[in-house]
C-alpha cells in the first residue's frame, strides 16, 4: 500500500538486535543496504541454538503481567503488522476488533453495539489517517483512550496534557504495546 515503512522497520529490528545498517548509494548505479548483526556464539557445545535460562531470580520477579481485559479496536493497513498486534493481544486476555484502514474502522464501529475500551491505529495509511479517524471517534466519544502506533514520530503531535491518549515508535515489541495499553486502560501499576 506504499506507506514506506519497509526500512524503517527493517531499521528498528536491526537495532533492537545490537546490530548497524549500513548504505551505500550512487546515483544512477543503484544501492546497497549493509545490515552487520551480532554473531551467536553458543554457551555449550550441548545444544549450540538453545538460549540459555534465565539464572537473575530478580530479573524474573520483575517482569510484568501484561494480560488486560478490554475491547481494543486495532487499525493497521499493514497485514504482517496487524496480524502480529491481533495475536499478541488475544493472547493476553483482550477482545480485538480489527480493522485494514480508517473507513472500516469507522463502519466498525457504527455496527459495533458494544463499547470499545481503546483504539490502537496506526498514523499514516490510506484515506482516513490515524489522526483523522481519531477526530471523528471522539466527535461521538470525547474520551475515548487512543494509541497512536507510527513510524514516523516526527510528523505526529499529542497534546501531552490529554491523559488519553500516547504514541509508540514502530517497530513496536509486544511487551511495549501491552504495556502502553494497560497504562492508558488503568491496568498498569507502572
Amino acid at each position: 500500500k506504499g506507506t514506506g515503512l519497509g526500512l524503517s522497520t527493517v531499521y528498528g529490528i536491526v537495532k533492537q538486535s545490537g546490530g548497524f545498517v549500513y548504505v551505500d548509494s550512487i546515483v544512477g548505479k543503484g544501492t546497497t543496504f549493509h545490515v552487520y548483526l551480532p554473531r551467536y556464539i553458543p554457551d555449550t557445545d550441548e545444544d549450540p541454538v538453545a538460549a540459555a535460562p534465565i539464572k537473575d531470580k530478580d530479573v524474573q520477579a520483575k517482569a510484568a503481567d501484561l494480560t488486560g481485559t478490554g475491547r481494543v479496536l486495532l487499525v493497521e493497513d499493514e497485514d504482517v503488522v496487524r496480524s502480529f498486534a491481533v495475536r499478541a493481544l488475544t493472547r493476553q486476555g483482550y477482545e480485538v476488533l480489527e480493522a485494514s484502514d480508517g473507513q472500516e474502522a469507522l463502519d466498525i464501529v457504527a455496527e459495533h453495539k458494544g463499547a470499545i475500551d481503546i483504539v490502537v491505529t496506526d498514523v499514516v495509511m490510506p484515506n482516513i489517517s490515524g489522526p483523522s479517524l481519531v477526530s471523528a471517534l471522539r466527535a461521538r466519544k470525547p474520551d475515548v483512550r487512543v494509541l497512536f502506533v507510527s513510524g514516523y514520530t516526527d510528523q505526529l503531535e499529542l497534546d501531552s496534557r490529554d491523559p488519553h491518549a500516547a504514541h509508540v515508535a514502530k517497530p513496536v515489541t509486544r511487551s511495549a504495546l501491552l504495556k502502553h495499553i494497560a497504562t492508558l486502560m488503568g491496568q498498569s501499576d507502572t
